[in-house]
């Protein structure tokens, strides 16, 4: 899934993860450190307690590469496996890690350990340090400092593991809220924009008939004007009738004719009458009938899918109509029309 459809929010942004870390180190006295998908600094809590072993190595830049090296191999085991992966870094230290991703989108990793599960022994360090050579730190130095480190038992840590992959869960389930509420956000949005557009689209096309209402007012009043105005109401009931010879299958009103040619349906509907001589009810009924006899000459459909298909909604308003329009009812006029095409 691309990262222009899921949203996800960076570590640092959660803001809940002070608590979580807190709480962490206070149940297990072990560090955690965070690292954002896009890189960047680990962020070691707490920061007072960070092993000083490993800041002596990272001070250095062949003993920064050979931990980064480190963390990236054990992220890409926990990522294959799907659960923590606990590991011997290229110091000698224990450490876990814990791939972080959501809807297939990597969120970071958790890290915690830099400790010993066994007490520190110098002919152990001494076959640590043979990789450790090219940091050209002094080998004194760099073993007070391991001696330092904190040996906890293999027990705690995977226990204090266990824990971290809880919290992990957590910030995963808490990762799919923020996507909701940034879904449900987006969508708000984009319907309010819609609305606004929409309400925006309806003033403007009331002002039009607002003006075109005053301008037949105007024309109306004024005999010079009479003949502008005679030309303009044909024009607008050539586009009305054009309207309903596309329309007149749909549940069209007089109303949405009038509208389709910016006139009020009161001046609509005396117009209409005066320039075509029937009413507009008439008018569309004609249309409609006209459209039914071609469907009943020209097609095979039930009369009763033919009243909808030309606009009628029932089906005995549409007998009647037809009957009075064409003298005999639908089926029989069906008939009849075959019976004509069938003779010789």
């Amino acid at each position: 899934m691309s990262r222009n459809k899921v949203m996800v929010e960076k570590l640092d942004k959660l803001g809940f993860l002070d608590e979580l870390r807190t709480v962490f180190h206070q149940s297990t006295g072990l560090t955690i450190s965070f690292l954002n998908s896009d890189g960047g600094e680990y962020d070691f809590y707490p920061v007072i307690e960070r092993n000083e072993y490993c800041r002596l190595l990272q001070s250095t830049q062949f003993g920064l590469k050979k931990c980064i090296e480190s963390d990236c191999s054990a992220l890409e085991k926990a990522k294959e496996t799907n659960s923590p992966c606990i590991y011997e870094c290229h110091a000698g230290l224990t450490n876990a890690a814990i791939h972080l991703e959501y809807k297939g989108i990597e969120i970071g990793s958790i890290f915690t350990g830099q400790v010993l599960t066994q007490a520190a022994a110098e002919d152990q360090f001494k076959k640590i340090y043979r990789e450790l050579e090219q940091t050209e730190i002094p080998y004194k130095r760099l073993k007070d400092a391991y001696c330092k480190t904190r040996v906890i038992s293999e027990e705690k840590l995977k226990t204090g593991v266990n824990l971290l992959h809880f919290i992990a869960e957590y910030i995963t389930s808490a990762e799919n809220d923020f996507f909701l509420k940034k879904e449900i956000l987006l969508k708000d949005k984009e319907l309010l924009e819609i609305r606004n557009a929409k309400i925006e689209l309806e003033n403007e096309l009331q002002k039009l008939k607002i003006s075109v209402l005053e301008y037949d007012k105007q024309m109306q009043s004024s005999g010079a004007g009479s003949l502008v105005v005679q030309d303009k109401n044909s024009h607008c009931i050539f586009r009305a009738r054009e309207f309903i010879k596309a329309n007149y299958h749909k549940n069209i009103k007089l109303a949405d004719v009038a509208d389709s040619v910016y006139l009020s349906p009161n001046y609509f509907s005396t117009v209409f009458r005066e320039i075509t001589g029937i009413s507009f009810i008439h008018y569309l009924q004609k249309i409609r009938v006209n459209a039914a006899k071609s469907m009943l000459t020209g097609t095979d459909l039930p009369i009763k899918e033919i009243v909808h298909a030309v606009g009628f909604e029932d089906y005995n308003y549409f007998n009647r109509i037809f009957r009075k329009t064409e003298g005999l009812p639908p089926a029989e006029f069906r008939k009849i029309a075959a019976a004509r095409l069938d003779s010789p």
